[in-house]
């Protein structure tokens, strides 16, 4: 996590420099404003992240938003922007496919993935997949669909959740950590919902990438309370956790 966070905040100074250097000394014929500056360091910023952490959807959007920002100079202003967000999203769903052996190489906690089936409901959609998990290393894939995870473990150790075009719920309520525990996520273009137990001490380590990261509830931490971190990539997407 630190070298990632590390190669990030270098690579993003290079670009940074990089567009300032190019901006001021006017060697594109297109003119840049202020924000449109703003917006591009912004952008680079979330794709740099993005490619640190092997996220094809985070890629992909940003570049699809860069498009969009200098969509005159690229010569594809009679693009819409939603046809421009529409095939990024397809493009973004077949780069996962494609890549998802190479991907799973660079995520540790989706090596040992469950293989989830949905079952078509005839409805246009799939059924929502409930299981309940005892495990103390617990594996949650979700994509294109609906999963809830019910964990009951008396020591729970770690938490690996990976969520793609789908949604995610993980009810933590019957769970006992003896000192320690780590949640690892990774949620793009969906949402992911994690229900913690009030008294844990969540130590945030994620990284966001144009999302909505959320916390519900009242905490009641004390000495006695378990370390139980949380960290990983949100990117457009959303995280809530809700204290129980």
């Amino acid at each position: 996590m630190r070298n990632r966070s590390r190669i990030f905040w270098g690579l993003f100074l290079l670009v940074s420099a990089a567009i300032l250097i190019v901006s001021q000394l006017h060697l594109l014929t297109y003119t840049f404003t202020f924000w449109t500056i703003v917006a591009t360091i912004i952008l680079v910023a979330f794709l740099i992240k993005s490619l640190t952490y092997f996220s094809v959807s985070g890629t992909v959007f940003s570049l699809a938003f860069l498009a969009i920002l200098y969509a005159k100079p690229l010569g594809i202003a009679s693009l819409s922007a939603w046809t421009i967000l529409g095939a990024a999203l397809l493009i973004s769903i077949g780069l996962s496919l494609i890549f998802r052996p190479f991907l799973a190489r660079h995520r540790p906690w989706m090596k040992k993935i469950y293989k989830y089936k949905y079952q078509w409901n005839g409805k246009g959609d799939f059924n929502s997949d409930v299981k309940t998990v005892d495990d103390p290393d617990v594996e949650v894939d979700v994509k294109m669909g609906n999963s809830t995870r019910y964990v009951e473990s008396n020591d729970f150790k770690s938490a690996d959740i990976n969520v793609e075009m789908g949604n995610a719920k993980i009810y933590f309520e019957h769970v006992n950590v003896q000192d320690t525990a780590v949640i690892n996520v990774n949620v793009s273009l969906g949402a992911a919902e994690l229900y913690v137990p009030r008294d844990w001490n969540i130590i945030n380590g994620l990284d966001n990438n144009l999302s909505n990261i959320s916390e519900n509830g009242v905490r009641k931490v004390d000495v006695d309370s378990p370390n139980v971190t949380v960290q990983g990539l949100v990117s457009l997407a959303n995280l809530k956790i809700t204290y129980i």
